[in-house]
């Protein structure tokens, strides 16, 4: 694990970058969702499960008691989505469009394409959880579709917007990269690192 924190650390660095371009950028979310999925793979409920192999004898092996459903935030999530979807190759995936309104800063969802999630154990994955508003939109969707369980995968999360989850739902749990302490006044990261859907795609107009 601290060989894993310590190329986060580097990924973290890549990302921050101005100078890094947006295929490096994709490559650095895809490999801190694949680190992050891990941690969560770690944590995750375990059962024990046996196998007969083709030498006809028994195998047991401790794997995670149910696969999680996947959910994004088009389009800034997808590329950390790319590296989750490594660990979790099986999972379903569902995907939100939500955008944020910049002068009220509130968030607005005008699509939702998401698989039967009752019962089953949900990761969101968002590059940034800034005001929390957004993930905080996923979070109530999903809730009234009725989980057994929501954890929530960003590669940098600010303390406001953590701190607005958890008086939500102090059981969510939230995987970050990095923490950062504050937002400025348009509701940004800082320190940050930009728009991650631009610095990935290139800006929208």
């Amino acid at each position: 694990m601290r060989n894993e924190r310590t190329e986060l650390h580097h990924l973290v660095y890549a990302i921050r970058d101005p100078e890094t371009g947006p295929q490096e950028f994709r490559h650095s979310l895809k490999k801190i969702g694949e680190y992050l999925a891990l941690e969560v793979l770690q944590n995750c409920p375990k059962k024990e499960v046996e196998v007969r192999t083709l030498t006809n004898a028994p195998a047991s092996h401790v794997i995670c008691d149910d696969k999680p459903i996947l959910v994004t935030i088009m389009r800034a999530g997808l590329p950390l989505l790319y590296g989750v979807q490594k660990i979790f190759p099986d999972s379903e995936t569902g995907f939100l469009g939500t955008m944020r309104d910049e002068e009220t800063l509130k968030p607005h969802t005008t699509y939702i394409a998401l698989p039967e999630l009752k019962n089953k154990p949900v990761i969101i994955v968002d590059t940034m959880l800034a005001t929390g508003g957004s993930i905080l939109e996923a979070i109530k969707i999903i809730e009234e579709r009725g989980p057994s369980q929501i954890t929530v995968i960003c590669a940098i999360a600010a303390q406001p917007g953590l701190e607005r989850i958890k008086a939500h739902n102090p059981s969510i749990q939230v995987y970050a990269a990095a923490t950062d302490p504050i937002l400025n006044e348009k509701g940004y990261i800082v320190p940050g690192l930009g728009d991650a859907g631009d610095r990935s795609y290139g800006q929208k107009q």
